[in-house]
């Protein structure tokens, strides 16, 4: 199998990815607090877990970048264990690695997402690399890729709340990828979260309202939802959907073509 992992490439390895235009994926995540029960990097190992999967699975197409660690997350500061960055530096890290990419020679940079505050920030990172090179860059979260009816097949939390932060998809997902880090006997539901007509929070279904506030001001323990209703076997099936669906954005994006610009000044 060729090498996925950018690192472990040599300079004339990665001209030779340039040329068979392979998709750059680039997994972003963040160190902070996920309740009692679940490390500090389940943002990040959950991204970059589940790229590598998709990665290995397309080992021609895809290339595999060393994972962000670090991200805006201000609103966990109360709870110890969270490195917080600010919104316009995490911005322009990830565009400045994706502007690198470019100068390369690569052409498509798929950014995939493991922490629901980043959200904004690499929208508009994904958005300054394709403005100002001449790559395009994409940004999906993984629990966007989960298919709807899967989620709704599986889930025993309630419903909004149950699968925010910490919740029953993420501690399943953690239950499969690295049970060793997961501590059930401290997981707990809480949600406590002022649930309205526009303000809820749920990874399956959104609330159409942006909005966040300090976390210690409606979470005991760091968590938002029910983790006490994860299990191992519901993480290996949204597991398995998340990299059948990225593989398949891989390849999408990778025979995507870059049209033209026109200037119609």
């Amino acid at each position: 199998m060729p090498k996925i992992r950018y690192e472990e490439l040599t300079w004339p390895e990665v001209k030779e990815a340039v040329a068979q235009q392979r998709v750059c994926v680039l997994p972003v995540g963040t160190t902070e607090q996920h309740g009692p029960h679940l490390p500090l990097v389940t943002d990040v190992l959950t991204a970059a877990e589940m790229s590598r999967l998709a990665v290995e699975q397309v080992p021609d197409e895809a290339v595999l970048l060393p994972p962000v660690y670090y991200s805006f997350n201000e609103h966990h500061m109360d709870f110890p264990g969270t490195i917080a960055i600010a919104g316009e530096t995490i911005i322009r890290y990830v565009t400045d690695i994706g502007i690198s990419l470019a100068r390369h020679g690569f052409e498509k940079i798929l950014i995939v997402n493991g922490h629901g505050s980043n959200v904004p920030f690499l929208d508009i990172a994904a958005r300054n690399i394709t403005n100002e090179s001449t790559a395009i860059a994409a940004m999906a979260s993984w629990w966007s890729l989960i298919p709807k009816e899967l989620i709704t097949a599986q889930r025993e939390s309630e419903y909004p709340g149950g699968m925010a932060h910490g919740c029953e998809l993420e501690t399943s997902v953690l239950l499969h990828l690295r049970p060793d880090l997961v501590q059930m006997d401290k997981a707990s539901k809480d949600i406590s979260f002022q649930h309205t007509e526009f303000f809820y929070w749920d990874l399956q279904n959104p609330s159409p309202i942006f909005f966040q506030e300090w976390f210690s001001r409606y979470s005991k323990t760091g968590t938002v939802g029910d983790p006490t209703k994860a299990k191992a076997a519901k993480g290996e099936l949204f597991v398995n959907a998340v990299v059948e669906r990225m593989v398949k954005l891989i390849r999408e994006f990778r025979a995507r073509e870059i049209a033209p610009r026109v200037d119609h000044h």
